[in-house]
């Protein structure tokens, strides 16, 4: 396997995410400086304890997540903020953060990929985030339905996946948005979409969903969330022959 500066990946990371085009509360990029060489990398979700524990466990000599552990605000190094941070020091792992350029990445990036795993081709961008677009919309070769859909949805991120069925019988177009993305439901009704896949369920768009005619699929926070981390690893491991790891701590959200 193959070894790597970290200044040099770190440089490649924020270049290849584009990092710098996101204007947003989650602060991108190197999060927490820790060994000079990067031999393995490990891949979560979410900056906690739990990933950071097994980050260390597995030898990683970085970890890359999309939930850091800063949001453009202070914080206190107490409590479990202070504990997470000492692990991650005292081990020497490097913390890198990628949130919205994850989601947002056309090859690798959640909604580009739950997109070409679903067979979709990817019509457009949209749902801006202070002027970066972050949604696609897809469309399917030819018609399908929601049956249909829930089943392929399923075999990709598992069986918990939820269906509000008020679209039509058969259609082509579906905007995609993980995580938390309902509130972009009616921005995709107004582009063509007749249905929409996100993560969590939000209340008030349950009737608009309903009055609108619009199917929407919700298949968890999380689990909408590790297809552009395993997409990313997969990148890195082919282009720096560097080993990797993806670190599976659902929240069931």
């Amino acid at each position: 396997m193959g070894v790597i500066e970290t200044t040099d990946l770190t440089k490649y990371l924020d270049q290849y995410l584009r990092i710098n085009e996101f204007a947003e509360s989650a602060i991108n990029g190197l999060q927490v400086q820790g060994r000079p060489q990067i031999r393995k990398i490990g891949f979560a979700v979410d900056a906690c304890l739990a990933s950071f524990q097994a980050a260390k466990k597995s030898g990683a000599d970085m970890l890359i997540v999309h939930h850091g552990l800063f949001w453009g605000h202070e914080q206190a190094l107490i409590g479990s903020h202070f504990h997470r941070l000492r692990l991650l020091m005292e081990a020497e792992i490097n913390l890198y953060a990628a949130h919205l350029p994850l989601d947002a990445h056309p090859e690798i990036g959640n909604n580009a990929r739950l997109a070409q795993e679903l067979g979709l081709e990817i019509d457009r961008y949209f749902g801006d985030y202070n002027g970066t677009p972050i949604a696609v919309l897809g469309a399917s070769p030819a018609k399908t339905d929601a049956a249909t859909l829930k089943k392929k949805l399923q075999a990709l991120i598992g069986n918990h996946v939820r269906l509000d069925s008020f679209g039509p019988d058969e259609f082509r177009h579906i905007g995609i948005c993980s995580g938390a993305g309902a509130n972009l439901i009616p921005q995709a009704k107004s582009i063509g979409a007749a249905a929409f896949i996100t993560g969590e369920p939000r209340q008030g768009y349950y009737h608009f969903a309903r009055e609108e005619g619009m199917h929407v699929f919700y298949g968890r926070h999380y689990d909408t969330e590790t297809i552009g981390l395993k997409a990313l690893a997969a990148h890195i491991s082919a282009s720096f022959q560097l080993e990797t790891e993806f670190f599976d701590i659902p929240t069931k959200i």
